[in-house]
């Protein structure tokens, strides 16, 4: 029995599993040419807000199946006319399909995200020329150095934690079945703050032992002026095209 899922694709109708044979399963629901034909998505596209619920919707859906021995989503809007139509997509790509499915089963998505915090890195600068209680007054000499540490935060300390992400994301890799770094989106704009957008393919049961790598990592980062963004588990929406 299929669970419910709150929200859901606006307008479509309830989920059904369609049995595509040796144990694959296609999640679909009904959805009427007036919300979703080719005229009314060609529309929608123009709109953030109808395809943000759309998206929540179909995300919504696949995790669901999260928990599931292997989830393979299709793209938003992949709309069949039936569910024959639908058969015979997987039909013809079923050495492909379960390909992916093999190489993702019993796997989740985590994604990182380290930006450059030129803020903290300032701070990191302050602490380290703070002296210490009890000692004398700043001399001329640590007074230069501590203002040219400052001077140099954006163009060495910026490299240094470039150089720093790029180590946590190998150690991170290590531990994960597989690793994707989207460099395309670090360097879309020129001067961009974002050092490291990766995502990784790791087991579902070593989710809480990954989280914990940049736990201990934590430190590290702060002085070097990084902030981390894990999310997951997700997915592994990064893991299925390639394969």
């Amino acid at each position: 029995m299929l669970r419910r899922v709150a929200g859901g694709l606006p307008g479509a109708g309830p989920l059904r599993a369609v049995d595509a044979g040796r144990n694959l399963w296609l999640i679909v629901s009904n959805v009427s040419d007036k919300g979703y034909g080719e005229a009314s998505i060609s529309e929608g596209l123009q709109r953030l807000d109808w395809v943000s619920r759309r998206a929540m919707g179909h995300e919504a859906v696949v995790e669901t199946f999260l928990a599931a021995a292997a989830v393979l989503p299709m793209q938003l809007f992949t709309i069949f006319t039936s569910d024959e139509r639908a058969l015979a997509h997987v039909t013809r790509n079923r050495r492909r399909i379960e390909g992916i499915l093999t190489r993702v089963a019993g796997h989740v998505e985590w994604g990182l995200r380290l930006t450059w915090d030129e803020r903290a890195a300032r701070t990191a600068v302050e602490q380290a020329h703070k002296p210490s209680r009890g000692t004398a007054a700043v001399s001329g000499s640590a007074y230069l150095t501590r203002k040219r540490d400052l001077l140099d935060v954006n163009r060495v300390r910026l490299a240094g934690a470039r150089s720093d992400a790029t180590k946590l994301h190998r150690v991170l890799s290590k531990h994960a079945t597989d690793a994707v770094r989207r460099t395309s989106t670090e360097r879309a704009a020129p001067g961009s703050r974002l050092l490291l957008d990766a995502a990784y393919l790791v087991p579902a049961r070593r989710g809480a032992a990954f989280r914990a790598l940049l736990r201990r990592a934590a430190p590290m980062l702060e002085a070097a002026g990084i902030a981390a963004s894990m999310t997951g588990p997700w997915p592994p929406y990064n893991f299925i095209a390639s394969s």
